[in-house]
């Protein structure tokens, strides 16, 4: 099944373009390819495909994300962006310069890079939610306190765009109608066809693994590509030995100050810097402090003064995956989403109390890293209420049972 979406322009949307509202629930396998991880906080499942699949592969070649749940995205290349049809393009290993929506057109027909996805999550009664920005410009208008009058700008499709390729999450989220964008990417029109590309949330910082990222466009058969394993490629980047902290606000569409615990020992706190709306921030430790288990903060306003309003649970980094053999937290990205999960609220700029909560992600390591409890990212957090941890791992009885909780409860409302 899939869904057909125009976005706002002055002439129709390029032709060919697939928009999947069923999927798989792993399009990665045993192929190799970069991958970013897609977290689903929109409150309801989202589906995301790259535009060029055809419509009858939705159930293979579209990824199914479940709501409070991430996901490996796989950036497939072709040469020339070609057709992704079995035997018409020839595959390109992808690695971390392809992230990006990149677009190019010939007598009217549009290729368009591994990056640049379709992504439609459910609004209910068989309507769906594509990508969208507040405002009517390249740059997202800020402070919308009300989503049914405010001005959005629809977009055709969704980029992973190269901010992600340090803590390599990017995030769903909902604003009203909407699958939130940060900002306006490529667009571009002529010969009365016109598109528009929108930013999906991520947070910031350098990219840095256990291995060295290859080059782009070698084939899938090149000595290139064979030397490097497939969870090697997924974990790569620049090889010095950083620890990277991020927060990432989807709770308020206001800059919030941000802060992580300091060395242990230490009880001065380190910042983050202010984080707007649909963004995150990332701040970074080295050497033996790598390993020191830490807290992230949001605080009331954009100020370093201004007091704290949400403390994370403590993230203890592990010296697993990437890190195996190494200080503990060693090419680790870890990061701290706090989001408002009143999905349906008018006001942005506001959430209740009992509507703020917080969700934990990792890089892929070289596999998903996710949970609403900080012990999915590795370690002890400090206890603050009954687990409802449900991230990759097995799954026991008390977990299950805390998982149907979190749902029965969560405000998923349309």
């Amino acid at each position: 099944m899939f869904a057909l979406m125009c976005g706002l322009g002055m002439g129709a949307e390029p032709s060919g373009i697939t928009r999947c509202t069923s999927g798989a629930a792993d399009i990665l396998g045993a192929r190799k390819a970069f991958t970013v991880q897609i977290c689903n906080l929109f409150g309801a499942k989202c589906w995301m495909n790259h535009p060029s699949i055809m419509a009858g592969a939705c159930s293979t070649d579209a990824l199914e994300i479940d709501p409070l749940t991430c996901k490996l995205y796989p950036i497939f290349e072709f040469a020339d962006n070609g057709a992704r049809v079995a035997g018409s393009a020839t595959e390109e290993m992808s690695t971390v310069t392809d992230l990006d929506c990149s677009v190019s057109s010939s007598g009217g027909v549009y290729k368009w890079s591994g990056a640049c996805v379709s992504v439609q999550c459910d609004l209910g009664s068989g309507s769906y939610a594509g990508p969208a920005t507040s405002g009517s410009s390249s740059s997202r208008a800020t402070g919308v306190s009300n989503t049914a009058s405010a001005t959005f700008q629809s977009h055709t499709l969704a980029s992973i765009s190269s901010g992600a390729d340090q803590i390599k999450n990017v995030f769903l989220y909902r604003t009203g109608g909407h699958v939130a964008t940060y900002s306006r990417g490529a667009s571009g029109s002529g010969s009365s066809i016109s598109y528009s590309v929108g930013k999906l949330p991520t947070s910031n910082g350098n990219n840095y693994g256990p291995v060295a990222c290859p080059s782009r466009n070698n084939l899938l058969t090149s000595s290139t590509a064979t030397g490097i394993t497939a969870a090697n490629l997924r974990m790569c980047g620049s090889t010095g030995k950083w620890t990277y902290y991020n927060a990432i606000n989807l709770l308020k569409d206001a800059s919030l100050y941000t802060k992580y615990s300091g060395n242990t020992g230490s009880t001065s706190d380190l910042n983050i810097g202010s984080v707007p709306f649909l963004s995150g921030k990332s701040a970074y430790r080295s050497g033996t402090a790598m390993d020191d288990p830490r807290a992230v903060k949001l605080l009331s306003s954009s100020s370093a003064s201004s007091a704290v309003s949400m403390t994370s649970e403590t993230i203890t980094p592990q010296a697993d995956g990437a890190a195996t053999g190494q200080t503990a937290g060693t090419w680790r990205n870890y990061g701290v989403v706090f989001y408002c999960d009143d999905y349906v609220r008018t006001d942005l700029t506001a959430c209740a109390a009992t509507n703020q909560k917080m969700f934990y992600v990792g890089d892929p390591n070289p596999n998903v890293s996710f949970g609403t409890r900080a012990q999915a990212l590795g370690g002890s957090p400090t206890p603050t209420k009954a687990s409802t941890n449900f991230a990759c791992g097995n799954f026991n009885l008390g977990r299950l049972v805390a998982l149907a909780a979190v749902f029965a409860t969560a405000q998923f409302r349309m």
